[in-house]
């Protein structure tokens, strides 16, 4: 994902544009819209229609008390015997190669899913990146230059000059990373897990308001998961509070192109960035569940289709269906799903 001057939203908002203005209005002035229970039922259709095992996996894991171990097993056949993640778990990179990043996303759904620190697969994936932690820096790198030689979206580029590819930053992947691995601090050599979390922390006090999209990503994805107790948590949420007050697009009609929505990185009512964006959470709600394409799935607002067709067609069909998952644990987590 993390698309910017590449996205192509235009056939997105001429299609919208036209069908859901009136959704949006009316929707102000009637009670809560819902999913509807069949509507539930056809973005479940599509997800095991379109998605990768991992990702109906992950859907029965979410929504019909799936087995957390048929999650791991799935997420398993993307690891590495270096006991790192393919970087292909991230849909806009088609390389299989290891990486940070997409170890990154693994240690998402490994976290999600509460996978224990004797796992086998998290302690690969805590040696991987131990062996690839920049030392100098203080960080990741999101990708290793060899990623350059399968198909991949822009901004997943490595230059040769930096070894950098647009979205890597002093946070990216590293702040999500320390998110993740509080869960397995007592893999790490000691002192390594404040490190990392404690730069993340500084950088995000000392950021402008107007942060990339991309940074602000990592830095949610660190916070919600600092323990409750964490002494720099509370300036932190704050922090991030005012950052997304500020950079979220509010118009419905601007959520057709590749943007900040009010939910982007609220993703329940409990959530510690949901205070100060409750109005603009429903109306996103309800622009959710009135975007849900005839096929069950949810369109994408984002492409790199002039890059590579046949690649992005891939990407594409994985894409949606990891989308339509995300769609639906957000309407869940605002309790918006209807249920037989």
């Amino acid at each position: 994902m993390f698309a910017r001057q590449w996205t192509n939203g235009l056939t997105l908002a001429a299609f919208f544009a036209g069908v859901l203005a009136a959704g949006w209005c009316s929707a102000q002035t009637k009670e809560t819209a819902m999913l509807s229970a069949d509507s539930f039922a056809k973005a479940k259709d599509f997800i095991n229609r379109t998605g990768r095992p991992l990702d109906r996996a992950r859907f029965r894991f979410h929504f019909e008390q799936g087995s957390a171990a048929d999650v791991v097993s799935e997420l398993a056949k993307y690891q590495n015997p270096d006991g790192g993640f393919a970087t292909i778990l991230e849909s806009d990179s088609r390389w299989t190669g290891s990486s940070p990043n997409g170890t990154r996303v693994a240690l998402k759904i490994l976290s999600d899913v509460k996978a224990s620190a004797t796992d086998p697969h998290v302690q690969a994936a805590v040696k991987y990146l131990l062996a690839t932690f920049d030392e100098s820096t203080g960080t990741w790198r999101a990708l290793p230059k060899e990623a350059n030689t399968a198909p991949h979206a822009p901004w997943w580029n490595v230059h040769e000059d930096t070894g950098k590819c647009d979205v890597d930053s002093r946070v990216f992947p590293t702040a999500a990373l320390a998110g993740y691995l509080q869960l397995y601090n007592a893999l790490l050599p000691q002192g390594l897990l404040n490190r990392i979390t404690d730069s993340s922390l500084t950088f995000l006090a000392n950021a402008p308001i107007k942060m990339q999209m991309s940074d602000i990503d990592m830095h949610t994805e660190l916070v919600r998961l600092l323990p409750a107790d964490h002494p720099q948590r509370e300036v932190a949420v704050q922090k991030l509070r005012t950052v997304l007050q500020t950079v979220v697009v509010r118009d419905p009609h601007e959520w057709t192109t590749y943007g900040i929505q009010p939910l982007s990185f609220v993703d329940s009512l409990h959530s510690p960035f949901y205070p100060g964006l409750e109005k603009e959470a429903a109306v996103n709600l309800d622009y959710i569940i009135q975007s849900q394409k005839d096929d069950g799935g949810w369109p994408l607002n984002w492409s790199w289709n002039d890059v590579d067709p046949a690649a992005w067609k891939i990407a594409e069909q994985e894409w949606r269906a990891v989308m339509t998952l995300e769609k639906l644990e957000r309407l869940e987590g605002f309790h918006r799903i209807q249920r037989r």
